[in-house]
């Protein structure tokens, strides 16, 4: 019976399955080790903080010793699983005690065809899941609608029916109009005013290129309209198993932050967590509680297992909770999330998602499992991105590792990698891909992940706290991200690697 933290790491051991995280990064495939015997990373670049990881956990790097260069392929973890690197590395792995399990953020045909040709397990759900049905918001709304659960109040719209004044008329200013595909808040837009509209409808039918040329939206024809709600955003993870509907307690999003990332590239653009000031009331945590519990049950039905999560936003005045979308796969909580449960000694979601796809016998006190992951966290995550609007580089190498402001500059500690490694509050780390000196980003590419157990957001959970500000602001010019000039730069990158990213 796995009851707590202790009992899950006790049933781990008897596992005999060899597992694998897989992820651009070996920082996105963190969490694991804490719990599993064992556990090793396939990752495809090879940052500052690999470095630091590496002496703690066996990891395989596609591009180690390439420094600044790339290979030639998309940057994802279809690229590492499908490489030959990764073959010859897990034919020592494969035996009749059980052959490689996978762990990676969201499954692709490619990725399935790989494991598939080499008797390789995936823990995740297949691609059907994905963008063609529960990612897509306005499937995903019309799945709300049947099972009576609250959106704010909107439509689903045919972008050549989108008129500006009859929008006004019905929803006032600001309103919401959502892409169905784009995520992380690209694919949504806060109408203010006729050229907020303007911009957004010619997106919305395939006639806008973003500045730097790299972007470009597709034709589609019906978008999302919806009243604006005044509120902060939260979000929950939930996880789908045999026993029942998991669910830690709601985490704030950071949004919108313009020393993090760009805002003219949506609303909603996703920036972070912060666990340390997300405390709610009663009354809203069983709001969440009972839509994770609906939806997770209309999931499995439809034979869905493990991780997903929903984003909520919370009506200020009325402590309303309605739900925005929904990501059927690992969240942009993770590996953070791991790390925030292991400190606060809870037993990791993560574990049961990994339990439910090896398809072991196990028993959980789902009541008391539940209890433990629903209290309070202690752990926050900034994600800094590339704001010049052009693919630039960094002209300066920061060390990976702990930090804390002194003055206006940052000062380096020691080296770590996890929140466990932090004293303070005073203290954060520089994690997730920290690059080498003249790495090249395209625009808004995340450079690191910034970790910390302080609070990040103040008291209208939509501001950075003057700390958390100050923070990012001096991270962000410690890079010294310069934007390159384009017709020196293509000359040394393929530009089928650009347009892939």
């Amino acid at each position: 019976m796995i009851k707590d933290l202790k009992t899950l790491k006790e049933f781990f051991k008897t596992i005999k399955t060899p597992i694998f995280g897989a992820g651009v990064y070996a920082f996105n495939r963190l969490g694991l080790e804490t719990i599993i015997p064992n556990y090793r990373i396939l990752a495809l670049r090879y940052s500052l903080d690999t470095e630091l990881i590496k002496k703690d956990i066996e990891i395989l790097s596609i591009e180690k010793n390439m420094g600044t260069k790339h290979i030639q392929e998309p940057r994802n973890a279809t690229t590492v699983i499908s490489h030959p690197k990764t073959k010859k590395y897990l034919e020592k792995y494969t035996s009749p005690a059980g052959k490689p399990a996978i762990l990676v953020l969201k499954s692709s045909t490619k990725m399935e065809q790989t494991c598939q040709e080499n008797n390789w397990k995936l823990l995740t759900n297949p691609t059907t899941f994905g963008k063609e049905t529960l990612e897509n918001k306005i499937k995903f709304r019309r799945i709300l609608r049947e099972i009576e659960i609250e959106v704010p109040p909107g439509k689903i719209a045919s972008v050549d029916k989108l008129h500006y004044g009859h929008l006004i008329n019905k929803y006032g200013l600001p309103f919401v109009i959502q892409h169905p595909t784009k995520g992380g808040g690209k694919g949504t837009f806060f109408i203010n005013n006729q050229e907020d509209f303007n911009k957004t409808f010619k997106k919305l039918k395939g006639e806008w290129i973003e500045e730097d040329g790299e972007t470009k939206f597709e034709a589609i024809p019906e978008a999302i309209v919806a009243k604006f709600i005044q509120g902060s955003s939260p979000s929950i993870t939930g996880c789908v198993t045999k026993h029942g509907i998991l669910s830690t307690n709601l985490q704030h999003q950071v949004l919108d932050i313009p020393q993090l990332f760009n805002p003219t590239r949506g609303s909603g653009l996703f920036c972070g967590h912060d666990w340390t000031s997300s405390r709610f009331s009663q009354e809203v945590d069983q709001q969440a509680y009972e839509i994770t519990e609906k939806i997770g049950q209309y999931f499995k039905e439809m034979g869905y297992k493990g991780i997903f999560g929903l984003d909520f936003v919370l009506d200020e005045e009325t402590e309303k909770l309605y739900l925005i979308e929904c990501n059927p796969r690992l969240l942009g909580s993770f590996p953070t999330l791991n790390m925030v449960q292991f400190i606060n000694n809870e037993p990791l979601i993560l574990g049961f998602h990994i339990l439910e796809f090896l398809d072991v016998d196990y028993e959980i006190d789902l009541e008391e499992i539940n209890r433990l992951m629903r209290q309070d966290k202690i752990g926050a995550q900034m994600l800094p991105h590339n704001l010049t609007e052009h693919w630039a580089r960094n002209h300066k190498q920061i060390e990976a590792g702990i930090y804390k402001l002194n003055k206006d500059k940052l000062e380096y500690l020691r080296p770590g990698y996890d929140l466990k490694h932090l004293k303070d509050k005073e203290e954060f780390l520089l994690v997730d891909g920290v690059p080498l000196k003249k790495s090249h980003f395209s625009p808004n590419r995340r450079i690191c992940r910034i970790l910390t157990l302080n609070q990040t957001l103040d008291n209208t959970h939509k501001q950075l706290t003057p700390w958390a500000l100050q923070t990012a602001e001096t991270v962000y010019r410690s890079f010294e991200m310069k934007p390159i000039k384009w017709i020196k730069f293509k000359k040394k990158i393929n530009p089928n690697f650009i347009a892939k990213g």
